[in-house]
């Protein structure tokens, strides 16, 4: 591991929270047992109507480790993260929720295991404590998230994650993008991996889980397809779909003129002359879209190159050197 500066903190812990006052103290208390004493916990109340704010102004008053961010309602928790992220300063960073339901003494077990090599490490809650319909949804959750995104994932959707602070300054979470995290950073080109921990059943409070999530799940990781596939072309999409159907389009009409001019009529082919001609149009219409997408993104691009480093070196500039740059001439 990296030697962290004077006035970095090893490793922040990003806690988002909605109603979860019962659970607090105990949580900030394993905090204070397990983790580094320069570590930073960052909790993150996505406006919570019950106590939490008040639990949280205690916490913060004992324990200068400690911060906290307040929205004045709820958001979500992808932009919960988001807020916590912007604020952690250390060279690691982890996130886990405020049930309990995961161990904090698992989180520098996961740290350790960036050592090898890896950028992002996920918890896989493999024996889980949670009602049956939970489980068999989060199960098939998981294995459509595989499917369609090209690398297994047996727990995408805990919320126990440690990575490296590469991962999250490129990291870009919106609606329910928290969810794929791992699968994010995969894209990105980072090691991911998960690592099996245990699972306790909750203690306070009671989930909010509703079976709704799959299918909103799903709607998110559609939208993700979309952005990461095309993120570096996004408009190309377009223009190449409506060529495809103005071309259908214009062979379906040219089969029809082709039928007048021999045959003198088209017969019954009336619907499939509309077909045509929709098509067309709507070619016509995506591809257009699509040129002009195109040159938002190009215009976008030049203001803001993209450059994907992979490596680079850099020479030691000696102090002496240095401070004779620094000096005014």
């Amino acid at each position: 591991m990296n030697t962290v500066p004077p006035n970095r903190p090893p490793i922040s812990v990003v806690v988002p929270v909605l109603n979860e006052e019962q659970s607090l103290a105990e949580l900030h208390a394993r905090f204070v047992q397990t983790l580094p004493r320069q570590a930073e916990i960052i909790f993150v109340d996505d406006g919570s109507t019950d106590g939490t704010a008040a639990v949280l102004a205690e916490l913060v008053r004992k324990d200068r480790r400690t911060r906290v961010v307040r929205f004045r309602c709820n958001f979500g928790k992808s932009l919960a993260l988001t807020a916590g992220f912007r604020r952690a300063r250390g060279e690691l960073v982890a996130t886990i929720d405020a049930d309990l339901q995961e161990d904090p003494a698992e989180i520098m077990k996961l740290a350790d295991r960036l050592a090898t090599g890896l950028d992002l490490v996920s918890a896989w809650r493999r024996h889980r404590q949670d009602r049956r319909g939970k489980v068999l949804g989060s199960v098939v959750f998981n294995r459509l998230v595989s499917w369609l995104g090209g690398i297994r994932f047996r727990d995408i959707n805990c919320g126990l994650k440690v990575m490296r602070r590469e991962v999250v300054e490129d990291l870009v979470l919106a609606g329910g993008f928290h969810r794929f995290i791992p699968l994010l950073a995969h894209w990105k080109g980072f090691q991911v991996a998960e690592v099996e921990v245990p699972h306790a059943p909750r203690k306070y409070g009671k989930s909010r889980y509703h079976g709704d999530r799959i299918l909103r799940g799903m709607l998110d990781l559609s939208v993700i397809l979309f952005l990461v596939r095309h993120e570096r072309r996004p408009a190309r999409y377009f223009a190449a779909l409506g060529a495809g159907l103005g071309l259908t389009g214009f062979t379906i009409a040219a089969y029809i003129a082709y039928l007048r001019l021999v045959d003198g009529s088209i017969g019954s082919r009336f619907p499939l002359l509309s077909l045509g001609l929709v098509l067309m149009v709507v070619g016509v219409q995506l591809f257009s879209l699509g040129l002009f997408g195109e040159l938002l993104a190009y215009h976008f691009r030049s203001r803001r190159p993209f450059e994907p480093a992979l490596w680079e070196s850099e020479r030691a500039v000696p102090t002496r050197e240095r401070s004779a740059r620094e000096e005014p001439s």
